[in-house]
């Protein structure tokens, strides 16, 4: 066993840790935890000691708010460390910087495609023993509901048929644009018997190679040399969740997480004002808008894909609840 387990193992029998597992294994009420005197990497072996043990409490989802972007990224780096074997999501929000919504990233749109296909592939397991670190202006922005994402995904298996043209229609409609190569999510390319496919939920693109009409291999391939990585036996394509569905198809984050998630805030009264910053700043860049802004960035705030900062603290309300920061008011468990 290496020191930092070793140190790990010793955190998980700390008299605050194992009050904190008591609390949140008690099924008759809202669980609220208050912890205080953490310094530094100790919010991360806290939350990495409460969730490696063996009871029930541990087999939840556990939700991490940092304040600021670069802090949950800290913490992400932090848990992937002390949690090896463990799923430990980062969960960004859509834009190159955080609040300011005149530029899109695509790489943190293929990330928050990537942990909400994950989350919601397995509904009865997905959510076991999983952490997703995430920041106020991520969770501003919805996400698709799990019933409607599970039947907008595409299925290919080995040995099955797959209609080409049909194929083709129904790409161009998830938002899927028609290339001579793939190289970013989104993207599709055909040769042939080849089909060469970047989905929204992968950061690799897929191989598609047809004998007639059925699929005899799958494979996923490194864009930029066009090796193979790995042969698959299906694949599960994700269409763009930022423009591909109304908002009456969107939920918050918090919605789609299964029964029994704790959620670990540092300071409650900031994701309020943060969140209401956000608010603020949305309604004035939507009121600016103009048609020589991309499609994309239009779609987006033409179907109000954000939240009200009221609608996430009531969401966040009826969660366990575990505040690493002396918060104001009572009905707290003190540790």
């Amino acid at each position: 066993m290496s020191n930092l387990q070793h140190l790990l193992a010793a955190w998980r029998k700390h008299p605050a840790v194992v009050k904190i597992v008591q609390s949140l294994e008690n099924q008759t009420s809202v669980s609220r935890v208050q912890l205080s005197g953490l310094t530094g990497a100790q919010e991360s072996f806290a939350l990495a000691a409460t969730i490696g043990g063996q009871g029930p409490a541990n087999k939840n989802i556990h939700l991490f708010i940092a304040n600021s972007k670069e802090e949950a990224a800290y913490r992400h780096n932090d848990l992937e460390g002390l949690l090896s074997g463990e799923t430990v999501f980062f969960f960004p929000d859509s834009f190159k910087r955080p609040a300011f919504f005149d530029d899109l990233n695509p790489v943190q749109m293929l990330q928050r495609s990537e942990v909400i296909s994950k989350i919601t592939a397995s509904p009865a397991s997905a959510g076991a023993r999983a952490v997703i670190v995430t920041y106020p202006e991520a969770l501003f922005e919805k996400v698709v509901k799990p019933e409607i994402l599970a039947q907008s995904r595409i299925e290919v298996k080995k040995g099955e048929k797959l209609d080409v043209d049909f194929a083709i229609q129904l790409l161009v409609e998830y938002g899927f644009v028609r290339a001579d190569f793939v190289y970013e999510p989104g993207q599709f390319s055909i040769r042939g018997g080849i089909i060469d496919l970047y989905s929204f939920g992968n950061d690799l693109p897929y191989r598609i190679e047809l004998f007639d009409d059925e699929v005899e291999s799958i494979r996923i391939f490194d864009p930029l040399t066009q090796l193979s990585q790995r042969n698959l036996e299906s694949v599960s394509i994700v269409p763009n969740l930022n423009t591909r569905f109304r908002q009456d198809q969107k939920v918050s984050l918090l919605q789609i997480l299964l029964p029994g998630t704790v959620i670990w805030i540092r300071d409650f009264q900031f994701l309020l004002d943060r969140l209401q910053y956000c608010f603020e700043r949305a309604e004035q860049f939507a009121s600016k808008l103009t048609a020589l802004d991309s499609a994309e960035l239009r779609e987006v705030f033409r179907d109000r894909a954000f939240l009200y900062p009221a609608d996430v603290a009531g969401e966040i309300a009826e969660r366990a609840l575990v505040f690493t920061e002396q918060q104001g008011g009572a009905g707290f468990e003190n540790l």
